[in-house]
């Protein structure tokens, strides 16, 4: 019992304000009173170094060996847009592509870029079929996100039947950052 009434009394004289204010008293306090709405900062020294140039190039994206594109001649350059009944669909489900584009692209290449041209076939009940038919990546990675959009898209792009007149249509999906 007389530990603890000691060791109380111990802490209250530790704990003492009068301690704190004399800490308190002796920190230094910056007392000039300087008008900084009247102050002229370009006049102020520093020694900031000058901006660095901008080095930004943007990278031309080329297809990998093998992939048809629009300017090689593919079947893409030769099928129409797709109507806007189509691609409010196509947009309605991006969730499907971007899912493709983050977990099979840029999981392996943080930096992956590109373009992809999907060849889709309506018929009298929807979309009947959806294939990348040709695209241009910045990176190997491109391939895998292809290989997941070709799996995907039929399922996933759902059109009324009778909404878009059958046929074959391109649809066109770009993929950054």
């Amino acid at each position: 019992m007389k530990r603890t009434v000691l060791a109380l009394l111990a802490f209250a004289v530790v704990a003492c304000p009068r301690d704190k204010k004399e800490r308190a008293e002796s920190i230094p306090v910056d007392t000039t009173k300087v008008d900084s709405t009247n102050t002229d900062l370009s006049k102020l020294p520093s020694a900031i170094p000058p901006a660095a140039p901008d080095t930004f190039t943007r990278r031309k994206l080329t297809a990998p060996a093998g992939v048809a594109t629009a300017s090689s001649g593919g079947a893409e350059g030769t099928l129409p847009t797709a109507p806007p009944e189509l691609l409010d669909a196509v947009q309605r489900e991006e969730g499907f592509s971007r899912f493709c584009f983050t977990e099979f692209g840029k999981k392996s290449d943080p930096s992956l870029r590109g373009n992809v041209v999907m060849a889709v076939t309506v018929g009298g009940g929807g979309v009947s079929d959806a294939r990348v038919a040709g695209s241009s990546w910045s990176g190997t990675a491109g391939g895998a996100v292809n290989r997941c959009l070709n799996e995907r898209a039929q399922r996933a792009w759902k059109l009324n039947p009778g909404v878009v007149k059958p046929g074959r249509y391109a649809v066109r999906l770009s993929f950054t950052g």
